[in-house]
């Protein structure tokens, strides 16, 4: 799921206009704002955009949830409070829900004590899986067609067809590649990575869209960063495991073979144990440690 996270951000993101004009029909964007509203504790929103809704300025903090979550009015107030405070702005509260899974909860957000109300914040839903894929095709810009496999109807192989097909003719150049790497993504979860592939073979794009995508190299670099983490901490840890065996060994000579393979089948927990008492367990100690019977 964090592909999608991702994508669903990068898109909110670089395409607010296009996003807009689907969840707030009449809303004029005007800037990004900051995301970051609190330093403690910290909150950090989806987007924050400065818009101007029937005259008026104002912000539109705008979010997508895969699935609907029970806490999200809360979540809604408290980024929309605390970004009212920091941009000195009314803010609207949206939020994208991408996959039906259960009732999403409904506005407004409300507190009270007894019968004392306390605060109530109204926020606006969009349940995107109910918006049928042809609406979003016959009337979206291009910059939202990415949208189309979370659709009603979008997983079909035509309709996502249709999508990369409007984006190569309506998307502008720079906007073009990662438009199509984004629709790529989502709509690989629905009919998978090949056929994905194959669509934009067909249509006589490179697949080098993807990789040339700024959202596919920072995936490619945390996967980079994630597995050279993992290659470090599997080095430790195989480097903790021959300590063990050279300690032992130098103490009380070669190892039965069992022990030797009950070492490389440890887990953390037992090889720090080991290692602390490599310099003293006896044999006898050392299989009731490995979990062994005595020798």
């Amino acid at each position: 799921m964090a592909e999608m996270d991702q994508g669903i951000k990068r898109l909110l993101q670089t395409h607010p206009r296009d996003v807009l004009a689907l969840v707030m029909p009449g809303a004029e964007y005007v800037d990004t704002l900051p995301i970051d509203v609190a330093t403690e504790p910290q909150l950090v929103l989806d987007t924050l955009f400065r818009v101007r809704y029937q005259g008026v300025e104002c912000a539109v903090d705008l979010e997508s949830e895969a699935r609907p979550r029970p806490d999200i009015g809360r979540r809604l107030f408290e980024y929309g409070a605390r970004a009212m405070i920091v941009t000195g702005l009314p803010v609207i509260s949206v939020v994208l829900w991408l996959e039906p899974d259960g009732v999403p909860p409904a506005s407004p957000f409300a507190v009270s004590v007894g019968d004392r109300p306390i605060t109530t914040w109204h926020f606006n839903g969009i349940e995107l899986y109910r918006l049928p894929a042809e609406t979003l095709l016959a009337t979206g810009p291009a910059g939202a067609l990415p949208l189309v496999p979370f659709c009603a109807g979008g997983q079909e192989l035509a309709i996502i067809t249709r999508a990369a097909e409007i984006i190569q003719a309506q998307a502008p150049a720079p906007e073009f590649n990662e438009l199509e790497a984004l629709l790529a993504v989502f709509g690989a979860r629905a009919v998978g990575n090949a056929t994905m592939l194959a669509i934009i073979r067909r249509l006589g794009m490179s697949t080098e869209i993807l990789e040339t995508s700024p959202l596919y190299q920072e995936w490619i670099r945390k996967a980079t960063q994630e597995g050279l983490q993992r290659g470090i901490e599997q080095g430790i840890e195989q480097g903790r495991r021959a300590a063990v065996v050279e300690v032992l060994q130098a103490r009380l000579g070669a190892l039965p073979s069992d022990i030797l393979q009950a070492i490389i089948a440890a887990d953390v927990e037992t090889i720090t144990q080991l290692l602390i008492h490599a310099g003293s367990d006896t044999l006898v100690e050392l299989h009731a440690r490995l979990g062994l019977s005595p020798a």
